[in-house]
């Protein structure tokens, strides 16, 4: 069976108020992590009453998936920002294309661009920055990802933890040089001062390499066709536990920075929220909320997210902003498979989010081990 790393996730717009009966995917989703909790990280809470928040192993480092994306767009608004990139400025769609490897992102890559097609926006195999960080956040692209991340360069992606304000995130690295650093044996014309443990510096070299050089490129495509197979599930879930790790709290504090226009500056939060705001879009979410900012992510094993909402009020309530990351591990193959295709665990997220009742019973249900 092909293994697809980072499957597309894309959030299930809720059209009907969370319920409460026991037996729901919320439930079912609580069932699975209760039994084995010391794989789950999570932190949720109402800005403003952190205090009182919901926290599980929230300091925990686990790997991150595509929620690390939020740092690479961080950089992104940054530069945007402070005058040093313009977001109209127009790259060849080759740019991203040295990144990709097909099937290892779930169709990411290819949903994005024909989107932007559709819409009229890839003219002349050209698109804009501004479109390469919608790719990379609403399709959670790879290769729009990896374009930001060997463009700012590994100095930028290194200050990135001190520059949002927290220790407890390990910065980005080239997704598509990770996968090379994960399967390639020591034999294709890398440097040999690279040590073999240090998986970082094998990622960064060869991304750069396929930055810089279209044979190299070539090659690796041609390569990476078999990736697949040659890597079993157990082969991935071992291989992801090197991707870029975080802690929960880390990242349910970043997009309530956002939200209180904290992270950075307040132009960075403003602009970092158009982009992660994205589900606004969809029909229905008005009547529900006011924000809707999330970036989830999967890779064998693993589930991530971060989400900071803001609810419409209902009459007679104050529904305040609400953070959450939720960082999951060692998922058996069954169920990972089961969760991306039903969304269930954002199911489970949504309740957490919009039901104070419920994150009482997730507490006393991941506690009782």
């Amino acid at each position: 069976m092909r293994i697809r790393l980072f499957l597309l996730i894309l959030f299930v717009v809720p059209t009907t108020p969370p319920v409460s009966a026991q037996d729901d995917a919320a439930m079912e989703v609580l069932d699975v992590l209760a039994e084995e909790p010391y794989n789950v990280s999570l932190a949720v809470y109402n800005l403003g009453d952190e205090e009182n928040g919901f926290f599980h192993n929230e300091r925990a480092m686990r790997p991150l998936a595509s929620t690390i994306k939020i740092l690479v767009l961080a950089e992104y608004a940054r530069r945007v920002t402070e005058g040093e990139l313009n977001p109209d400025e127009l790259i060849h769609v080759d740019s991203l294309n040295s990144y990709y490897f097909e099937g290892t992102d779930g169709g990411a890559h290819e949903a994005a661009m024909d989107a932007l097609e559709d819409a009229g926006r890839l003219e002349d195999d050209q698109l804009s920055l501004h479109d390469v960080s919608d790719a990379m956040i609403r399709f959670s692209d790879n290769t729009a990802a990896d374009y930001f991340i060997l463009r700012f360069g590994r100095e930028a992606m290194e200050a990135l933890p001190e520059r949002v304000g927290t220790p407890y995130t390990e910065p980005p690295l080239p997704i598509s040089g990770l996968f090379l650093a994960w399967d390639l044996p020591y034999q294709f014309g890398e440097d040999p001062s690279l040590s073999a443990s240090a998986m970082e510096d094998r990622a960064w070299h060869f991304g750069g390499r396929l930055r810089n050089s279209w044979k190299f490129v070539g090659d690796m495509q041609a390569w990476m066709e078999d990736f697949g197979e040659r890597m079993t599930y157990y082969d991935l879930s071992a291989a992801v536990l090197s991707f870029p790790a975080g802690s929960a709290r880390a990242y349910a504090d970043i997009m309530a920075d956002l939200y209180r226009g904290e992270l950075i500056s307040q132009e960075v939060s403003e602009l970092m929220l158009e982009y992660l705001d994205w589900p606004m879009e969809n029909e229905g979410m008005s009547s529900a909320f006011t924000t809707f900012a999330t970036k989830g992510g999967s890779l064998p094993s693993v589930l991530t997210s971060a989400y900071v909402i803001d609810r419409v009020p209902a009459e007679g309530t104050d529904h305040p902003p609400t953070a959450l990351s939720l960082l999951i591990e060692g998922l058996s193959e069954e169920i990972w498979l089961d969760w991306l295709t039903t969304f269930k665990h954002q199911e489970f997220e949504l309740r957490l989010m919009t039901d104070p009742a419920f994150r009482y019973v997730a507490l006393e249900r991941l506690r009782d081990k």
